[in-house]
């Protein structure tokens, strides 16, 4: 008889799915109702694993958070990086790319509008502030893109538009949360484009 061997996954590894696990079942039932047990047997494993790996069920949550900035940016960075295409035309992409993310990711909003997050867990919210800003700063990336290839207005302020870009689109997301993912959140990406496009566009 062939002898079955085991791979042991990395530290690291094992981190990942815990964290990803973590994200699905949040999706499914919200931060709230997500314990270690929880994670533990959607991963047919014991407690005493995700123990070795996390001491605190935040600390999983805090490796999410780490997880969803680096699958976020790796998804949109062909956006940032194209700098063939015009600014304005990458900026429309990107809200349709960013929503269709989210909305392959269902575990993403229920742990931004969780009140774990937003009540007694310091670390998770400053870890989600940071994420934020750094996309913002991306975003108006692609503002200063735009206006120097003349796709977008002259005057365009990029940090505020970038800001005014991300609060929108985490507004759809909002409300497709709190209607139990009932619409098609890229549908919505049109709606979001239509009223920022007027605001931006080059002065005739």
């Amino acid at each position: 008889m062939a002898k079955v061997v085991t791979v042991r996954k990395s530290h690291a590894a094992r981190r990942d799915e815990i964290a990803r696990t973590a994200l699905e079942l949040a999706g499914e039932r919200g931060v709230a109702k997500v314990s270690t047990q929880a994670i533990a047997d959607r991963m047919g494993v014991s407690q005493a694993t995700i123990f070795r790996h996390f001491v605190t069920r935040d600390e999983v949550f805090l490796e999410a958070i780490c997880l969803i900035k680096r699958d976020v940016m790796q998804a949109l960075d062909p956006i940032f990086s194209d700098k063939a295409t015009p600014g304005a035309m990458r900026l429309e992409r990107l809200v349709k790319a960013h929503l269709a993310f989210v909305q392959d990711n269902a575990g993403i909003p229920a742990l931004l509008f969780s009140d774990s997050l937003h009540q007694g867990a310091p670390e998770l919210k400053a870890a989600i502030r940071q994420l934020m800003k750094a996309y913002a700063g991306r975003v108006a990336g692609l503002v200063i893109d735009g206006v120097a290839d003349g796709s977008l207005k002259a005057d365009a302020d990029p940090a505020l538009l970038g800001q005014t870009v991300v609060t929108m689109v985490q507004g759809v997301v909002l409300r497709w949360s709190l209607f139990d993912q009932n619409f098609d959140l890229q549908s919505q990406a049109d709606v979001v484009w239509a009223l920022i496009r007027p605001a931006l566009a080059p002065n005739s």
